[in-house]
C-alpha cells in the first residue's frame, strides 16, 4: 500500500497547479495482484477535448512522488466529474504494463 502521506502530497500537488480546470481528489486505495489507487477528477475540464491530459498529469506527478508506475485503468463518468483507476505493480521488479484494449 502506498503511504497516505505521499497520497495527500500528490493530490495537494495536483491542485495547486490545476485547481482552476480540475481537482482531484482520493477515493481508496486498495490490492489485489495489481495495486490500484481510485481518485475522482472534477472542473470544468470535463467539457474538454484533450481530458486525458489531466489524467496523464496525475499519473506522472503520482509516479514521481511515490518512485512506482503507473498506468492508466477504467475511466468512469459520474455525477461532477470522472473516476479514474490508476493500477501499479506492488514490487519494483514487476515495472511491466498491462495492455488494455
Amino acid at each position: 500500500m502506498i503511504k497516505k502521506n505521499l497520497l495527500e502530497k500528490s493530490v495537494e500537488e495536483y491542485n495547486k497547479f490545476h485547481g482552476a480546470e480540475a481537482k482531484v481528489k482520493f477515493l481508496r486505495q486498495h490490492e489485489n495482484t495489481l495495486g490500484h489507487l481510485l481518485v475522482q477528477f472534477e472542473g470544468p475540464f470535463c467539457f474538454s477535448c484533450a481530458q486525458d491530459e489531466y489524467y496523464v498529469d496525475y499519473q506522472i506527478l503520482l509516479e514521481e512522488i511515490t518512485g512506482l508506475k503507473f498506468q492508466l485503468g477504467s475511466i468512469k463518468p459520474v455525477e461532477n466529474g470522472v473516476t479514474v483507476d490508476f493500477e501499479y505493480y506492488k514490487t519494483e521488479q514487476a515495472l511491466v504494463y498491462v495492455l488494455h484494449f
